[in-house]
């Protein structure tokens, strides 16, 4: 079993301090590749100790076996090195490549059960809520529209004219989007959801952002920085699955191509 394994497998059960350490290696391995635990823990403003311990926690011997572990893990990903894109000749297309491997990065990390799961939700759901707020809000905007020509059951969650979430019960579904800094309204959302006994989905950038504890399920597309524009891009990748799968699942593959409601063809 490799690190992220690992650290997902035992991470509910580690301190604050230790998911401190966890979060940033499911988020920037490289930091654990290159750097000795001294540096690391530098970095994460935690003491030398509680990088040693991480490891220890998570069934390591010590800090260089997981080293070892990372390195070898982050090789069999194969990515396109930052020389390449220099060699490219094209501003435009380098951050096209960047994008390109983010999204593999990150696509060998994300818990794809967890992401059938919750096509399973939004496809028998009565009625769907989605919510984003501030930079999260085009990522609800686009899924929403997508999903409701698909399911015709799906509305965006309005701040300016909506007052809350009103539907009771488990069959009406909240998508949530939240990503670093955490809007507080979107917290108050999925906290009321949650009381209302909703189906809560929250799509997060952190297993500690503030939100989590109210998702019943969770989707974490972590990326090493924090950058908007890079999180973008790959956002929308990983939504594209879940929206292909639900049209899969529910016969609609036609509407991949839809050239019958558009007047060129």
């Amino acid at each position: 079993m490799n690190y992220y394994k690992r650290t997902k497998e035992n991470f509910d059960n580690l301190t604050t301090g230790l998911k401190k350490v966890g979060e940033a290696l499911l988020s920037n391995p490289v930091l654990f590749a290159i750097y000795p635990a001294k540096k690391v823990a530098e970095v994460l403003d935690v003491s030398e100790t509680m990088v040693i311990r991480f490891c220890q926690a998570i069934g390591f011997n010590g800090y260089r076996e997981l080293q070892i572990d990372v390195q070898h893990s982050l090789l069999s990903l194969n990515p396109i090195s930052d020389d390449s894109f220099e060699n490219l000749g094209n501003t435009f297309e380098n951050i096209m490549n960047i994008d390109a491997q983010n999204i593999l990065q990150v696509s060998s990390n994300v818990d794809w059960e967890i992401a059938e799961k919750i096509v399973d939700e939004l496809v028998s759901a009565k009625e769907i809520k989605v919510v984003g707020y501030y930079h999260s809000f085009s990522y609800a905007h686009w899924f929403s529209f997508i999903l409701n020509t698909l399911l015709d059951n799906t509305s965006l969650y309005r701040p300016e004219t909506d007052t809350g979430i009103k539907r009771k019960g488990k069959e009406y579904c909240v998508v949530i989007f939240s990503y670093y800094r955490y809007a507080l309204e979107s917290i108050r959302i999925a906290e009321e959801a949650k009381t209302n006994g909703n189906t809560v989905i929250i799509i997060t950038d952190s297993q500690l952002s503030p939100i989590v504890d109210y998702g019943d399920y969770v989707l974490l597309i972590q990326i090493s920085r924090k950058s908007i524009l890079e999180k973008g891009p790959v956002t929308f990748s990983i939504l594209n699955t879940l929206l292909l799968h639900i049209a899969k699942k529910i016969g609609k593959m036609d509407f991949i191509n839809p050239t019958n409601k558009y007047y060129i063809k």
